[in-house]
């Protein structure tokens, strides 16, 4: 079943199911942590009837193994978690995509102070074996993998399972761009958000070919950049545009920082996380290895005076 939200996005019955589960698991583990998730409960005030099928969604909902089930509803002892932990939640990241049997993701973040911590993405349509990650190669015949990182501890990917987790694999560090010709762009090709309409001259000021690989879920690119199924993602609003939202890059970014990568905005200014549900201290991203980052920067930067727009102007430095 599909809902439109206010802002004309849409959410399905599983959008509130999965961020119900998760919610549930994270309160009986860290009953005074806060979360923040992509679904407010507004929309469920005026409908009460999708309550029930949520309820329903969420109580047939079990892992196959009675151990690691266990793991979910038991909480610890009571403790006060210190100020400025947080979850974040999105628990349906790409909904096109899932409503289409497409790529999308299940997402969940901790944070301390703004910092990430832990990120975990459950990637239930990704294929190892096409060699990249786009909604043109999507897998429903398996288990798909779960993408996770500790900051400073590095990168891992395991298979997905309905029980005990599986056994990870490292993720190294990405290999070095020899060739900015070679280079692979990912983007939502098909947003309906208003952009940057000559990201082409970025792409040419690099030597690069502009052919991006398309994927929805925003949290999926960076997987497919620490994963090395892509080179760099953009994210270059018109000057008006609302800022993003926090849980579509919380985590994910810290996945390709560990595997090498570097994300700031347009003007090369660190993502805050702090300032709330939206990224309302930045303007734009740009996510690329850490050893063409400021090659990529320099070429954003060329590409909007080159196409002449004074509506920048004060906003890219």
């Amino acid at each position: 079943m599909l809902i439109a939200k206010s802002d004309k996005t849409p959410v399905s019955l599983a959008d509130f199911a999965a961020q119900a589960l998760l919610v549930a698991a994270i309160k009986h583990s860290f009953p005074y942590d806060k979360i923040v998730g992509e679904e407010d409960t507004s929309l469920l005030r005026t409908k009460p009837e999708l309550v029930l099928k949520i309820w329903d969604l969420v109580d047939e909902t079990h892992l196959d193994d009675p151990d690691a089930e266990a793991l979910l509803r038991p909480p610890p002892p009571p403790y006060r978690g210190p100020e400025g932990r947080v979850w974040m939640i999105d628990p349906v990241d790409g909904t096109k995509g899932f409503l289409n049997q497409g790529q999308y993701v299940v997402c969940l973040v901790f944070l301390v102070d703004g910092h990430e911590k832990v990120a975990a993405f459950g990637c239930p349509h990704v294929t190892l074996d096409s060699g990249r990650i786009s909604e043109s190669d999507t897998f429903t015949g398996g288990p798909g993998y779960l993408v996770s990182a500790v900051r400073g501890e590095g990168a891992q990917i395991r298979p997905l399972s309905e029980g005990k987790l599986l056994e990870p694999k490292p993720l190294g560090q990405r290999d070095a761009v020899n060739d900015l010709g070679q280079l692979r762009f990912c983007e939502n090709t098909k947003t309906t958000s208003p952009q940057f309409a000559n990201r082409h001259k970025i792409a040419a000021e690099l030597g690069a070919p502009w052919d991006p690989i398309h994927i929805y879920s925003t949290q999926l690119r960076y997987i497919s950049l620490a994963l090395g199924f892509s080179d760099v993602v953009l994210r270059t609003p018109l000057p008006n545009n609302a800022p993003a939202h926090s849980w579509d890059h919380a985590g994910g970014m810290m996945v390709f920082e560990e595997t090498g990568g570097k994300v700031t905005d347009l003007n090369g200014k660190a993502i805050v996380l702090t300032a709330g549900r939206d990224l309302t201290e930045n303007f734009g991203l740009i996510a690329a290895l850490a050893t063409i980052h400021s090659r990529v920067l320099e070429a954003v930067r060329a590409g909007f005076v080159s196409s002449g727009y004074p509506e920048y102007s004060g906003i890219i430095a």
